[in-house]
């Protein structure tokens, strides 16, 4: 009860100062910057009058996240936002309503936490319809998105992008072919730490393991991604204008050719499996997707193939008491896991051991003309679509395998 006099008494404070904000301007001669001018002396009146509100007193000194950055609440910062309220867009025309710029800066301030959503953008791939991926997360067209200020701004640069790749920098890109969101559902929206940055964190480091894995199991080639966060009441949003994307980006910048379109749902079905590997198997093999992704990066194919071999043996390596040479580590254990009959398992284990041997030449002093060049070109090629049959069949068996054993079994499919 108490509560509700105080709103009740600050919103006659500040409707009355607004008004009389509202007053004053339309008093001052018009200019040609007069759309986006802010007399001092309107906004200096209108922060005294929010100090008096007792919604204001509550919160004053603590942070306020806007989704990017989290300012300091004062008078000074409030008002500027509290004057541009007085007017909302209809559609069509400007329109006065200066009890709203009231109750919004009310709510606002009485607001501890929020429902958000990280979203993204993907380039790289496209879908043609929503998947939900898990109860936070879904997958969809980025045109489904909702239209927010950072997917109308992604939209307008990719308008004036030109050249035959679909992305090629954090400043020249086409349009995404699809996006992701992830649900907080109780983001820190004031609060006196930054509580908010940490749970904005944990979900940007899910969508960089989803984002990575994507690329190993499913696309076989590099996705660029940036996020943001929106909040689910758009009122919210302090300052939309503010809040730039943030890029997840590999350690060497890709080049992305053409969005290639994926069903949504076997993204939901791998991404579900890969969830349910055991903690030590998902582990190493999120280190070698990593350097799976790099290898995609590489500007030169003798790079990439020291990048994929070293993906190969973080993926199939180890086993206790095992002395056995990497390379034939590499080609016994991923054929076996890939399957199938016995000339198709020896004519994976010879791909990969062919790259071996264009590994070693290409580090190890030998030369390399043309047809080499062009031999490492293709071998990397093919060996890269081998790493995701490779993934897809620990996404099948659902563990890594005692390896000792698992060489010795005879395989005819999975």
């Amino acid at each position: 009860m108490e509560d509700e006099l105080h709103h009740q008494r600050d919103r006659e404070i500040l409707v009355a100062a607004i008004e009389r904000a509202h007053d004053n301007f339309k008093k001052i001669p018009p200019t040609a910057s007069l759309a986006i001018f802010r007399p001092k002396a309107i906004l200096d009146e209108l922060a005294s009058a929010i100090e008096r509100c007792e919604v204001y007193k509550a919160v004053a000194g603590k942070i306020l996240f806007n989704g990017s950055s989290a300012p300091v609440i004062t008078s000074s910062l409030l008002a500027p936002r509290f004057f541009d309220k007085r007017s909302s867009w209809d559609g069509t025309m400007w329109v006065d309503d200066l009890p709203f710029a009231a109750d919004w800066l009310i709510q606002l301030l009485t607001t501890q936490k929020a429902k958000a959503h990280l979203r993204g953008a993907i380039w790289g791939f496209s879908v043609e319809e929503e998947v939900k991926i898990s109860d936070e997360m879904r997958v969809l067209p980025f045109n489904a998105l909702p239209d927010t200020f950072n997917r109308s701004r992604i939209l307008d640069r990719a308008k004036d992008h030109a050249g035959p790749d679909l992305w090629l920098s954090p400043t020249h890109y086409g349009a995404p072919g699809a996006a992701f969101e992830l649900t907080i559902p109780d983001v820190s929206f004031i609060s006196e730490y930054g509580y908010c940055f940490g749970q904005v964190y944990d979900r940007q480091m899910i969508a960089k393991e989803f984002w990575s894995f994507i690329q190993a199991a499913t696309t076989g080639h590099p996705l660029a991604l940036c996020t943001w966060v929106d909040y689910e009441n758009r009122e919210l949003e302090f300052s939309e204008g503010e809040k730039w994307p943030e890029w997840i980006l590999p350690e060497i910048m890709p080049r992305i050719h053409a969005a290639v379109p994926v069903d949504a749902r076997r993204i939901k079905h791998d991404w579900e499996t890969y969830g349910k590997l055991p903690d030590d198997t998902r582990s190493s093999l999120a280190r070698s997707i990593d350097r799976f992704v790099l290898s995609k990066c590489r500007h030169h194919f003798i790079d990439r193939v020291l990048d994929l071999v070293l993906a190969f043996e973080i993926a199939v390596g180890g086993g206790r008491g095992d002395n056995a040479p990497a390379s034939w580590k590499v080609a016994v254990r991923s054929s076996q896991m890939i399957g199938g009959a016995l000339d198709v398992r020896q004519a994976l284990r010879g791909k990969l051991n062919h790259m071996y041997g264009l590994r070693s030449r290409a580090t190890h002093g030998g030369s390399m003309n043309s047809k080499d060049l062009s031999d490492l070109e293709a071998t990397v090629n093919e060996c890269s679509q081998i790493y995701v049959a490779l993934i897809q069949s620990f996404l099948a068996l659902g563990t890594k395998p005692d390896w000792q054993k698992f060489e010795l079994e005879p395989r005819t499919d999975h």
